[in-house]
Formats: C-alpha cells, sequence, structure tokens
C-alpha cells in the first residue's frame, strides 16, 4: 500500500457526492477488500505495456534506479503510439522500437526484448478521464489543481477537503455493477495519476428489464425462444422522441427499468394531458400583449393569485427535484398540476371570463397574465425532458425574451400568498368538494342539467370566514353555478341545490335575473351586454 494509497482513495470517496447514497457503501467496501491489482494481461491484443529488458531480464531503464529516465522512455513511446497506433508496438522489433523511444543522452546497455504483456482493459477505461477532459481545454473549469498526492493531501490538510481539480467531471453515470468496474478504476488511476478523484458526483442506473424483469443484454439474444426487444428507433418511430424521453424521466433509474409498451401509453396519456394544457393556455394569449396587458402581482385577481401560488410551490418542488436527478419525481409533480390543478380545476374555472368578460376587462387580463406565467415557466420546466413540446410551445408565446427556451435561464418568481388568503382558499377548494358531490346528485335525479342552471345554498362549515373576506365570486366561479348564497352557522357544512332564477342567457349560459331587460339584446345578460357593447 504505497503511501498509504489505500486510504487516500477512501478518504477521496467521501468528498464525492454519490446517487444513490448506497453507491458510497458499495465502492467503499470494493476498495477497502480489494486485493493487490494485477494490471498486466498476457493477450496478443490491447494497449501495450512499454518495457524494455535487458539479456537477464531486468527492466531498461529500470524504473526502481532511475524513475525519470523509465518515464522519458514511457512518454517517448505514448508519442509513437498516438502518432501511428498501438500496432507500432506489436509490428516492429525490439531494435526498432529501441530507437526510436531510446532517451538522447542513453549511455546503458542496449535491450534484447521488449514486452508483449498488455494492459488490463480496465486500465483503459479508467484513465478515460485524462484522455478525454484533460486534453480539452474547453472542458475546463475555472478552480485550483492538486498536480499530486502530495500536493492533493497539503491543500486537504490546510482546507479541511479534498481540493476540486479544474479537469474533474461534473458526473459518472454508469450501471451498478461499476461499483467494482469503471467507478472503481478511474478512482484509483486518477488518485495514482493526478492526487484527486476524476468526479464529483456519481450517479449509479439500474438495468432495463423485461415484463417479466429479466434482464435486457446482447447475451441472450443467442438464446432459442429469446425475442429481441424493440430498439430506441422502434419505439420513437412509433410514439414519438418526446413521449420516449418523457417515459424515460417517469421511471426511478436508481432501481431496475421496466420496458414494456403498456407502461409507454401509459405515459403518453399523461403526455397529452401536458401538451393539452400548453396547448389551451396559448390559445387564450392570442390577443395578450405582456408591454400593454400584465397585471401586477397585487392586482391579479384571487383565483389568478391562487394559481400562480400554486405554480410557484411546483417550480420550487421541480427544481429541488432536477437539483438531485430525481426526474420521475418531476414527471409526478407536473403530471399531477396538470391534470388537477390546471385541467380540472383552473383551466375549467377560467373559460367564463376568457370567452364572456369583455375583451380589455381587469379579469380577463388578469386570467391572461397568469396564463402567460403558466405557459412559459412550464416551458422552461418541461425543456430538459420534453424538449421538443416544450420548444414548439416556446415559439408560440407573446414577448418570449429568446426563440428558443434552450437559450433562456429559468428565473422562479415565487408568489407566495398572505397565510389569511391561503387559508380561505384551502377552505373554499374544500367547500368545493363537498358542493360538487351534492351538484351531481342533483344531475342524476333530473332536477338540473349542467352546474350553471343551479344555485347553490351553503349553510355552516367555514363560511362566515369567507364572507368576512368577500370570497362569494370565487367560490361561485370554482362551483360553475349562476347563483350561491351562505348561512354561517356552526354546523358542518351543507350544501343545497335548486334549479337557479331567471333565464339562461344566449351568450354566456347562465341563467340570470336581468336577461331580457336590454331591448337590443333581448336574449343576453346585463353582464354579456356590456361585454359585447365594450
Amino acid at each position: 500500500d504505497h503511501q498509504n494509497f489505500r486510504q487516500q482513495a477512501l478518504d477521496a470517496i467521501n468528498h464525492v457526492n454519490w446517487i444513490p447514497d448506497w453507491g458510497k457503501n458499495r465502492i467503499e467496501a470494493a476498495v477497502k477488500t480489494r486485493p493487490d491489482w494485477c494490471i498486466s494481461r498476457q493477450r496478443t491484443w490491447g494497449v501495450p505495456i512499454p518495457f524494455f529488458y535487458d539479456a537477464q531480464g531486468h527492466p531498461l531503464p529500470d524504473p526502481s534506479k532511475d524513475t525519470k529516465t523509465a518515464a522519458t522512455v514511457v512518454r517517448n513511446v505514448a508519442y509513437l503510439i498516438q502518432k501511428n497506433g498501438s500496432n507500432i508496438w506489436f509490428e516492429k522489433s525490439c531494435a526498432e522500437l529501441w530507437a526510436l523511444v531510446k532517451p538522447k543522452d542513453w549511455k546503458g546497455a542496449e535491450p534484447v526484448a521488449k514486452s508483449n504483456d498488455t494492459l488490463d482493459v480496465w486500465i483503459d477505461s479508467g484513465s478515460s478521464s485524462r484522455s478525454v477532459l484533460m486534453r480539452h481545454k474547453e472542458l475546463l473549469h475555472e478552480v485550483g489543481q492538486a498536480s499530486s498526492l502530495s500536493t492533493a493531501a497539503h491543500l486537504k490538510q490546510e482546507t479541511g477537503r479534498m481540493p476540486v481539480p479544474p479537469w474533474q467531471a461534473d458526473m459518472y453515470l454508469e450501471g451498478s455493477d461499476q461499483h467494482r468496474g469503471w467507478f472503481q478504476s478511474s478512482l484509483l488511476i486518477s488518485m495514482a495519476g493526478n492526487g484527486a478523484a476524476p468526479y464529483k458526483t456519481v450517479l449509479t442506473h439500474g438495468f432495463m428489464v423485461d415484463a417479466d424483469r429479466e434482464k435486457i443484454s446482447k447475451s441472450k439474444q443467442g438464446q432459442s425462444g429469446y425475442e429481441k426487444p424493440q430498439t430506441a428507433d422502434a419505439y420513437v418511430k412509433k410514439w414519438g422522441a418526446d413521449i420516449v424521453r418523457l417515459w424515460v424521466a417517469s421511471q426511478d433509474f436508481r432501481n431496475d427499468i421496466i420496458v414494456s409498451e403498456e407502461r409507454i401509453n401509459k405515459v403518453a396519456e399523461t403526455y397529452r394531458v401536458i401538451r393539452n394544457a400548453l396547448r389551451y393556455q396559448l390559445s387564450n394569449l392570442y390577443d395578450f400583449d405582456p408591454a400593454k396587458h400584465t397585471v401586477p402581482d397585487e392586482k391579479l385577481t384571487g383565483l389568478d393569485r391562487w394559481m400562480l401560488s400554486q405554480f410557484s410551490k411546483l417550480e420550487a418542488e421541480v427544481i429541488k427535484a432536477y437539483d438531485a436527478y430525481e426526474f420521475h419525481v418531476v414527471y409526478q409533480q407536473v403530471s399531477q398540476f396538470a391534470a388537477v390543478e390546471l385541467s380540472a380545476i383552473y383551466h375549467d374555472v377560467i373559460k367564463d371570463r376568457l370567452y364572456t368578460d369583455p375583451a380589455n376587462s381587469h379579469r380577463r387580463r388578469s386570467t391572461q397574465t397568469a396564463l402567460h406565467r403558466l405557459v412559459s415557466g412550464l416551458c422552461q420546466m418541461l425543456a430538459p425532458i420534453l424538449s421538443f413540446t416544450a420548444d414548439e410551445a416556446w415559439e408560440l408565446i407573446p414577448d418570449k425574451p429568446t426563440q428558443s427556451v434552450h437559450e433562456t435561464t429559468w428565473l422562479h418568481h415565487p408568489l407566495v400568498l398572505p397565510e389569511g388568503e391561503l387559508l380561505a382558499w384551502q377552505q373554499m377548494l374544500a367547500i368545493r368538494d363537498g358542493a360538487l358531490a351534492e351538484l351531481e346528485k342533483a344531475r342524476q335525479s333530473k332536477l338540473i342539467g349542467k352546474a350553471l342552471e343551479a344555485k347553490t345554498e351553503l349553510i355552516g362549515g367555514m363560511i362566515g370566514v369567507l364572507v368576512s373576506q368577500k370570497d362569494f365570486e370565487s367560490l361561485r366561479e370554482l362551483l360553475n353555478v349562476s347563483q350561491i348564497s351562505a348561512q354561517p352557522s356552526d354546523e358542518s357544512l351543507k350544501v343545497r341545490v335548486a334549479k337557479a332564477d331567471g333565464q339562461k342567457c344566449a351568450r354566456c349560459w347562465h341563467w340570470e335575473t336581468d336577461v331580457g331587460s336590454h331591448k337590443e339584446h333581448p336574449t343576453i345578460c346585463g353582464r354579456c351586454v356590456e361585454a359585447v357593447s365594450s
């Protein structure tokens, strides 16, 4: 264990971010118990070990006696192979090779043999950080570098942690079998040659398995009765690239991933919900100019403020999930939000104000302001996963800051509701759940056909709080009824449903008592008269 090398490798492991956490325990156990590494292989192919030998079989030059000269020979061989390929070592004789790589001031004996051994293949893959990151300046970080084990140890003693080299990869990603393979060989080679781990983060994923949870692998393709799985191209051709990407994101990669058409079909349904939400939002921004029509947060309607506060929570959760590489959490959070808060509640409720209010009414412009922020935020949120769909939708957003969503910076501008306002909305949504159940009973009993044919009377519950905050118009919108009234009491909530008063407006379909009061518009209500006259 030269210079306590094993312990230094274990120390470096503690300064790497392991995803999932158990990856750290697995590689620690592998490093603690691993035997000496025999790096040579007696094979006729591979990367040659650049050693020469004298007549007695001793290496020339001997690295134990003249490290500097031995290193010069190795570098000369490396340059020769870089220029001509590794076959030159096997094609030329010992004398021919020695003439090409011996040091200029060499005065020792001439070698009579060259090594026919090759390096273990884990040396090849384990040194990839040197061949890729350290040789490309555009990949370097602008931070201090530890050039050797001793330098790294000195810096650790001063700062309490290992230094971050400029060539260190942000992430290594491979399967769960690589803690004894590539992850470990990369660590050991980088520690020995560069004084630090080659990576900041190591992310481990599971394996693809079929519907029977059998591992999908090339080695099984020759077996009798084995049905070769579909290729990625076949899945993309059938469902489209974004649905395949969304399916991948929906899986918890830390576990084995089941590949089946049934699972992709379910994700395709979710994709359509998300896409339809984006289409709905964009379709209602056709006459919205953000520079002229944007309503400030404090003047937004209560419904729009609630919606943006919910979206702000979603953004925070999604950013946290992205930072943790938990793409399946992003999928779950966004799909839930699109199906429930957006499609089932907000998009359904705002149809009336979008389609029947005067074009420049405060309520309509408030909702368009919210829709503009929602679609802009969703496109940025979805861009890493639904890269094509997000960019397609982004192109249609009014006054977008960049041509492509992939060129923009996702800035989180949260809208946080005061505690009292948030409580009122929580209560209204709870009331909505109870009221919708009663409206459904009224429909089934043929008392009403649609919710707009109803008037509701709310008794008890938290009604008194809502009265004091003047939220009844918002609650009427949430229930999608024509009329609403309330009787505060200490009892638990009761909902009574009756036929709405008045007549049905031909324009907004609300039942109002003032339908027909305007001679020029005898079939519409006063609100719609104002809208068509503006």
